[in-house]
């Protein structure tokens, strides 16, 4: 029988009372839980959400082959013109954990675009295809649910959830050079793949604030304090250890998913989301557009970032991300590897006091990566 994670066991049940009763009215049947960071009252999660209740997935997930030389001022390498006609149809998103995948899967598939229950039809849909015996009935799932017109991208395409006899992930979070050969050309095709590529010190920190066992591990020794940076020392010395494939895959460096074959050609700046992917999709003809409502992003410990890392931890990050951190100066000129930084265009991903935090961060220059 098939494992599958608690949550998606719940949602799948309100997936399947939202299509029952779908038939018997025209408003919205699925009034989900909001985003534990949304709920009146609450500035962070509670304690039911971090420990993977009902809330946490709501609460705390985030959200041409040819390669591309140049970028602009929004984070955006230049791409060749779209194909004509079509919405945006040019493009195929290869999906790096926790660099806000499920937010652009979410946005695109157009079911999911009528606000505010958007994030619950989402994640229901996600649990059913979970909880679904094979991939003709996930197609039948998505088939269903989807509106005209939408793509299946990621997490939500029914022939991913094969699980990779690389990493032993689902084929969805594996970087793609590990799929079998005729999966990525169904569903790649000649498209352009994109993808969002992250600080890898900020994305450690949003793993280490999501607190899930399963997705970005959970470290409760560190989370009751926020000890951030004893969190991610220990994800990397874990890492160093042999647990590469951890937490689906969550670890693995950004930089395979951009190796050949079947690598990312558009690579899309992650500090300045979502600007930058919405660029992206304006240059392709696409009306898929990510609002500041749409965006699912972490919300525990919401006071701490990439600065409170010391300059032992960073050491470490440099040594298990070098490729990452040469990536990012290739592709956006971002070359100062011990910089600081916060993904400002999405709430709450920055500390409230971040001018004061900046005076008391950590810079660690001329720390060694070997």
């Amino acid at each position: 029988m098939t494992s599958v994670r608690p949550f998606p066991r719940l949602v799948a049940i309100f997936f399947a009372l939202s299509t029952c009763f779908s038939s018997l009215s025209r408003a919205d049947p699925f009034v989900g839980s909001q985003p534990c960071s949304t709920r009146e009252g609450h500035d962070t999660c509670t304690q039911d959400d971090v420990a993977g209740g009902p809330g946490a997935a709501l609460g705390l997930l985030q959200q041409t082959r040819g390669k591309h030389h140049s970028f602009d001022a929004v984070g955006v390498e230049t791409a060749a013109a779209p194909a004509a006609g079509g919405r945006g149809q040019d493009l195929i998103l290869m999906h790096i954990p926790f660099n806000f995948g499920h937010t652009t899967e979410k946005v695109e598939g157009r079911l999911f675009r009528e606000r505010p229950f958007a994030m619950g039809k989402y994640m229901s849909l996600e649990g059913a295809l979970e909880m679904a015996q094979d991939t003709k009935a996930r197609w039948q799932l998505v088939e269903a649910s989807y509106s005209k017109g939408a793509e299946f991208w990621g997490h939500l395409h029914p022939d991913l959830f094969q699980k990779s006899e690389v990493t032993g992930c689902p084929l969805f979070f594996t970087p793609a050079k590990y799929w079998p050969t005729d999966i990525a050309q169904s569903y790649f095709g000649n498209k352009t793949i994109f993808g969002m590529l992250r600080d890898p010190y900020e994305r450690l920190v949003a793993m280490f604030r999501g607190n899930m066992k399963n997705y970005g591990g959970s470290y409760p020794e560190f989370f009751k304090t926020c000890d951030a940076n004893g969190a991610v020392r220990k994800m990397m010395t874990d890492y160093l250890a042999g647990d590469k494939y951890a937490a689906d895959c969550t670890f693995i460096p950004q930089a395979e998913y951009f190796d050949e074959p079947f690598g990312i050609d558009l690579a899309v700046d992650n500090r300045k989301f979502p600007d930058s992917l919405n660029k992206v999709f304006a240059e392709h003809g696409s009306d898929i557009h990510i609002d500041a409502g749409d965006v699912m992003h972490v919300t525990g410990c919401p006071e701490v970032w990439a600065g409170d890392l010391d300059c032992e931890t960073k050491a470490l990050v440099k040594q298990v991300y070098a490729r990452d951190f040469e990536l990012l100066c290739e592709k956006f000129e971002y070359c100062d590897e011990d910089e600081n930084c916060c993904i400002e265009g999405v709430e709450g991903m920055c500390p409230s006091n971040l001018e004061e935090k900046r005076k008391t961060a950590t810079y660690c220059s001329g720390t060694s990566s070997e």
